[in-house]
């Protein structure tokens, strides 16, 4: 090859080439407008997640890395073509082509299962909260974590150790690749499956049950990719053996989307209608009033008390000592609010709102 492999880019000549370039792209703006909402969510509904908001964050981040290698390997190394094509190219040195492919199929590799374990341990922190009263459960959610920190431990070791450039890069087996790629589809099928019992349970309504079976039906898509991205065992675009450059075709296309729709996923839960929030309505004299008695657990050293949420929704269960407090909603004309003589084990909130009828 004449120069370096940055002088010598490849055309875009096929259909293949396209969808890497269009459906990893817009995969990731869906997830991060996903990420933007659950923020968003969070900022206007004082939602206490912030270990799952950060490891959303984390895995954008991660996911725009697997695009960005995504793009380099489709001008730079031949992605979307097979290898033949490659060496039919009299500009291009397949050796060199081949040498830098493969060292940026492991950089994807390792920046798709680190984005996948952060999705995957959102999940399992958010089941945390879901099982917060059932022991063997919260147990079970802790053993996945765990397992699923080893299983990214031990692939990112074995990856680093089949290629570490300067030194020589090799392919992996298929032992270690279908090994790999079995794992993370059992962990993907626990993530799937672990909260059904609790839906099962819940009363919700048939607009919830139809989002629920969305989520349900998308994180099935993931399941499904994470088969397919298994190109060690499943031939369709080529042998791994003797084309692996055209073999190669589908894992790559596919893991930005299994990473972006696992994203999309895991914000969805915690994101509501964000245009009733804003919405304005007149508010009748006799409705601007009222008294709602909310009850929160508060620790010894002093929490914040601008969360009135349910606490079970963001707190993990605990025999936390208990307060109640009353507070009155008055409109604007009102300056005072007035409570009864507070107790021992009570106290006082004030604080003004606009209510809007919802």
């Amino acid at each position: 090859m004449a120069g370096s492999i940055t002088d010598n880019r490849f055309d875009i000549i096929n259909g293949k080439q396209l969808a890497l370039l269009i459906a990893p792209l817009f995969c990731f703006v869906v997830a991060s407008a996903a990420v933007a909402a659950r923020w968003y969510t969070r900022s206007v509904r004082r939602i206490n997640t912030l270990t799952e908001d950060v490891l959303m964050l984390a895995a954008l981040a991660m996911s725009f890395a697997v695009v960005t290698i995504v793009y380099v390997l489709v001008f730079l190394g031949g992605e979307g073509l097979t290898s033949d094509q490659v060496k039919a190219d009299p500009t291009k040195n397949f050796h060199v082509v081949n040498r830098f492919w493969l060292r940026l199929q492991f950089a994807l590799d390792i920046c798709w299962a680190t984005s996948i374990a952060t999705v995957q341990i959102a999940f399992a922190k958010a089941y945390l909260r879901l099982y917060e009263r059932k022991r063997i459960a919260q147990t079970a959610c802790w053993c996945s974590i765990g397992l699923i920190s080893i299983w990214y431990i031990w692939s990112l070791a074995g990856w680093i150790s089949m290629c570490h450039p300067p030194g020589k890069c090799e392919l992996q087996s298929k032992k270690s690749c279908i090994i790999i790629g079995s794992l993370h589809v059992f962990f993907n099928s626990v993530i799937l499956f672990a909260p059904v019992p609790a839906i099962l349970a819940a009363e919700l309504s048939a607009k919830k049950r139809w989002s629920v079976m969305i989520l349900f039906l998308l994180g099935c898509f993931c399941t499904i990719l994470a088969v397919l991205r298994i190109d060690c065992a499943i031939n369709v675009f080529g042998d791994v053996d003797e084309d692996p450059i055209g073999a190669s075709w589908w894992r790559v296309c596919f893991s930005p989307i299994e990473v972006a729709v696992g994203i999309v996923c895991c914000c969805v839960p915690n994101v509501r209608s964000l245009p009733s929030w804003r919405r304005a309505s007149p508010i009748a004299s006799n409705e601007s009033h009222g008294l709602r008695r909310l009850k929160f657990r508060t620790t010894s050293s002093g929490s914040s008390t601008s969360n009135l949420n349910e606490p079970s929704q963001w707190m993990p269960h605990a025999s936390k000592p208990q307060a109640a407090a009353f507070v009155t909603l008055t409109s604007d004309s009102d300056t005072l609010e007035r409570t009864g003589s507070l107790g021992a084990n009570e106290i006082k909130i004030t604080k003004e709102y606009n209510l809007d009828r919802l």
